[in-house]
């Protein structure tokens, strides 16, 4: 009998932190062929950035905003957002480092007062250089890791 193919999330979720980019950049095996292009158009962007042997701390499918998903990477000294439409073919994607970060946060209640979603939003402010800051707001986050999550870039940020 096949084996059934899961979502990026599902996929995401099963891995073991931290593993090596290589193993990581494998799992698009795993997704099913419907989101596995998406996952793919995204892998692209950020293979020439992350070298194999580097490792992966923490990676989630995420959104930026309410029409864009895509990922968010969290590596030893850095942070990816990597998100698109997925019909589309512009990808925005974004590296900051660790050092650059100047405030973290998270949310785990929604604006709504539903305290039983299982998603939860990481709140970024970056300090950008000749200018001002600039504000992430990554949703799509699972609420059990969103502590750990803020814990390990605070850690490394300073």
């Amino acid at each position: 009998m096949k084996k059934k193919k899961m979502t990026i999330r599902q996929a995401l979720e099963q891995l073991e932190y931290p593993l090596t980019y290589k193993k990581f950049s494998k799992t698009f095996k795993k997704i099913k062929k419907s989101e596995r292009r998406f996952f793919i158009k995204l892998l692209k962007v950020y293979c020439s950035e992350i070298k194999n042997h580097e490792l992966v701390q923490y990676a989630s499918a995420s959104q930026l905003n309410l029409n864009q998903k895509g990922l968010i990477l969290v590596l030893s000294d850095r942070l990816m957002l990597i998100h698109s439409k997925e019909r589309s073919k512009i990808i925005h994607f974004d590296e900051i480092k660790f050092s650059k970060i100047a405030q973290v946060d998270f949310e785990r209640v929604d604006e709504n007062g539903n305290n039983d979603e299982i998603y939860g939003s990481l709140f970024l402010k970056v300090a950008r250089k000749n200018m001002g800051t600039k504000n992430y707001n990554v949703r799509g986050i699972l609420k059990r890791d969103l502590p750990k999550l803020t814990e390990f870039i605070k850690m490394k940020k300073s």
